[in-house]
């Protein structure tokens, strides 16, 4: 577990340097490939990232959203939106962590979804072929 963390966190800021794209922050595709074998939790966590996008959009509406305010406002509602989503009987299995869709929800936000989302899938798949490639030796 460690090493994948470690790996992700690495290739993660590699990937934001060279590319200038951040793979839904640093830690996001370490956990996406911890998470490799369950992809119904990596897809909730895409929906309540999404969920999260929307509602803090629709907060600055209204309330005066901007720095750590309006990132605290994309963790607070990440993490409700999964205590919501168990409270309603959707298990605490729907997400990955309670603080990862607010992270990927606010990189959504801040470089638009698709290249967010693409960056992930790739940083999380190179996270993974390299943990296997260094538990082969």
């Amino acid at each position: 577990m460690n090493d994948t963390l470690l790996i992700g966190i690495l290739l993660a800021l590699l990937w934001t340097e060279f590319t200038d794209l951040s793979p839904g922050g640093i830690i996001v595709p370490a956990y996406f490939a911890l998470y490799y074998n369950s992809p119904e939790r990596m897809a909730g966590t895409v929906v309540l990232a999404l969920l999260s996008l929307l509602i803090v959009r629709l907060l600055s509406r209204v309330m005066i959203l901007y720095g750590r305010r309006r990132y605290t406002m994309f963790l607070l509602t990440g993490a409700a939106l999964k205590l919501a989503a168990a409270w309603l009987g959707f298990g605490t299995a729907l997400s990955i962590g309670i603080l990862i869709p607010g992270i990927l929800g606010r990189d959504m936000e801040r470089q638009h979804i698709l290249p967010t989302l693409l960056s992930l899938g790739i940083v999380t798949m190179l996270t993974r072929l390299a943990v296997i490639a260094i538990h082969m030796f």
